[in-house]
């Protein structure tokens, strides 16, 4: 029995290798605690943080990541959040498959499925499928789960997800091993370790390593298993994955057992038992047990075997695998007729042989069925090169009564043919050379307009400190030169220049302030996220406006590109500029988010919200800018919004891209 790989990421991506891939989830978690904390009410970022938080504990805490989804399912639906509920089923569709109930796990993938189609979301999509597809797999169902891992591959490689494609072919290795197609199941399993290599994938390259060395296993081939166990269990240390350990100590002892070493494999068996009761992996702990007394039996130690049969009898029977169940029994027959309890022996052997033809039955359906799969397979393909060739002989028919009445004609048509085809290729390539320059054009522009734009800014902002400023200087030296040099006068001559001295203060300032925001200096010297701690400190006029700023993974690390920070300022002062004069807000949240290969910006008030669609062409000019900037940098806006319910504006750069 193989458990199909259908866990997935919807928000996050896995962490490094090493003591930093150990702690960054624990890390991750309390930080969407926090968010859960900051965002008690309903509204889409709780549904966010409550989904990912299922993710994130799905494989430590099972009850506790069903609970999170099935919350995160509630207030999507109260809000007719359609994205946040097709991640919420989905997330509920691998708790439930991952504890077993494999109805519930196809339920919830359909609806995720359909969900996401509906939206466009290509990528949920794809990861609902893959779910539905490990749930028919996991039945048995290999014709209706190729096709389904198939196309989650197909589109993964479009998308350049190369996480999906090892999960892709990790599956469909595992769907050829059960078709008994040790060679297809080999050359998948090897393209998925050599992925897993390209993306350092610690767990997806441990998982790997596992299948092949379990093929390997399977064939009998112990030698050649034995370097790919010892090479995941080595890595097994960095990514601490209870599970495939468990797997891992078990084929060791497998090994140790076929080399005539049964104190060895014992104390391989009773790791894996521990790994299986600790993880509640019922299949890893009834193989272990199952094992275990196999080993007692060879040591001649018929209590001891006995016992471990007795515990592993009850489990197999609940798994329902009939080979293991008659494996249990026919270990008891033996344990009783070696301790001398021979009527014991014998209705445990009676036992053995019911199970004995369940298995057998279960095993010719299983190659009854692959053998359906390789006739359907070969019949298809023969019937594919039987069309090809009839095909071929009416072409090769056409073609000889052609030449025989028009040979005159064809030769013309040809030259004809390879002339237009010839013009069409060169007016192609023609076009796609000025599609290329408009594009560099287009770029060149943009960046030209967003660098003049910057420039203009440095340039009025130096103006108005070095000149205007300085001039205000003078004019109060003078204005206090002035004081001094009068003679003392009446009380309303010195109160009119005392409020000439404060206006002139007050204009030096207010000079000051605009020169500081068109040229922060904070963002020069600091990074991005202490100019926008420095610029939040100084918007909220009197504290009439509660800001909470939340920053995950910039404050360590290195500093964004200059014209990332640079964009992502301008765009971040624009909203919260907008949020002060439109909003109405008494609360303003702003989160940074750095993952390895994006950065988020949310920014949510509790304002008066407004229409999106409704808005005249003027009124959306800010918001166009904010989305020429943005796409700029190869990222994208959305905003979610509604009269009576406040602002959300979601802001995503892929690094990569903005970088280049």
């Amino acid at each position: 029995m193989r458990i199909f790989y259908v866990t997935m990421l919807l928000f996050g991506v896995i962490a490094g290798c090493g003591s930093a891939a150990a702690q960054a989830p624990d890390r991750l978690v309390d930080s969407l605690q926090t968010v859960l904390r900051a965002h008690p009410g309903p509204d889409t970022m709780r549904v966010r943080a409550l989904v990912s938080l299922a993710n994130r504990l799905n494989s430590a805490q099972p009850p506790a990541a069903a609970a999170k989804a099935r919350e995160g399912l509630r207030l999507a639906q109260q809000l007719n959040f359609a994205r946040g509920e097709a991640g919420a089923l989905m997330q509920l569709g691998v708790c439930a498959y991952e504890r077993g109930d494999l109805d519930s796990a196809e339920v919830f993938f359909a609806n995720s499925a359909v969900l996401a189609q509906a939206q466009h979301l290509e990528r949920s999509v794809m990861r609902a499928q893959n779910g539905l597809a490990g749930v028919y797999a996991s039945r048995s169902k290999f014709n209706d789960a190729l096709p389904l891992f198939i196309s989650s591959l197909e589109v993964a490689e479009r998308l350049g997800d190369k996480k999906m494609q090892i999960m892709a072919l990790s599956n469909m290795g595992s769907v050829a091993e059960q078709l008994l197609d040790e060679p297809k199941a080999l050359r998948y399993y090897a393209r998925c370790l050599v992925l897993a290599d390209t993306v350092t994938y610690a767990q997806a390259y441990e998982t790997c390593l596992c299948n092949i060395a379990g093929l390997y296993l399977n064939q009998k081939k112990f030698a050649t298993a034995a370097p790919y166990v010892q090479r995941a269990l080595r890595l097994n240390h960095r990514t601490g994955d209870a599970q495939n350990r468990g797997t891992m100590l078990m084929a060791l002892g497998q090994i140790e057992l076929a080399q005539k070493e049964p104190a060895n494999a014992e104390t391989y068996f009773q790791g894996a038992l521990e790994l299986g009761r600790k993880v509640g992996d019922n299949f890893l702990t009834t193989r272990a047990l199952l094992l275990l007394g196999k080993v007692a039996e060879q040591q001649h130690q018929a209590a001891v075997a006995l016992r471990f049969y007795q515990q592993a009898l009850p489990q197999t029977l609940n798994l329902g695998i009939y080979e293991h169940t008659k494996e249990a029994y026919a270990g008891l027959a033996t344990a009783y007729a070696a301790l001398g309890q021979y009527d014991k022996a014998f209705q445990n052997q009676l036992k053995q042989a019911i199970y004995a033809d369940s298995a057998l039955t279960d095993k010719a359906g299983t190659e009854t069925r692959t053998l359906q799969h390789k006739f359907e397979t070969e019949r298809k393909e023969a019937q594919n090169r039987l069309q090809a060739a009839q095909l071929r002989t009416q072409q090769q028919i056409i073609r000889r009564h052609n030449t025989q009445l028009l040979a005159g004609l064809a030769v013309a048509a040809l030259l004809a043919g390879l002339a237009y085809l010839l013009y069409n290729r060169r007016r192609l390539r023609r076009e796609v050379e000025f599609a290329q320059e408009r594009q560099q054009l287009e770029r060149l522009r943009a960046q030209a307009v967003l660098e003049a734009e910057e420039t203009e800014r440095r340039r009025i902002g130096a103006d108005l400190h070095d000149g205007v400023g300085q001039l205000l200087t003078v004019a109060r030296l003078n204005l206090e030169a002035l004081g001094e040099a009068l003679p003392p006068t009446d009380p309303d001559t010195e109160s009119l220049l005392a409020n000439a001295l404060s206006v002139v203060d007050e204009s030096f300032r207010e000079v000051r302030s605009i020169s500081h925001n068109l040229l922060p200096n904070a963002l020069l010297r600091r990074g991005l996220v202490l100019a926008v701690r420095d610029f939040l400190e100084k918007v909220s006029p009197g504290g009439r406006l509660k800001i909470n700023l939340e920053v995950v993974g910039l404050d360590a690390g290195p500093r964004l590109p200059p014209t990332v920070e640079s964009v992502l300022f301008r765009v971040i002062q624009e909203l919260v500029q907008n949020i002060l004069k439109h909003a109405q807000a008494t609360e303003l949240t702003l989160q940074l988010i750095r993952h390895p290969d994006e950065l988020t910006v949310l920014v949510e008030d509790n304002g008066v919200g407004f229409d999106p669609a409704a808005l005249g062409p003027d009124a959306g000019i800010g918001l166009k800018n904010i989305e020429s900037r943005m796409a700029y940098l190869g990222g994208r806006a959305e905003f979610d919004s509604a009269p009576g319910r406040g602002t959300t504006v979601t802001l995503e750069v892929p690094l990569e891209a903005a970088a280049a």
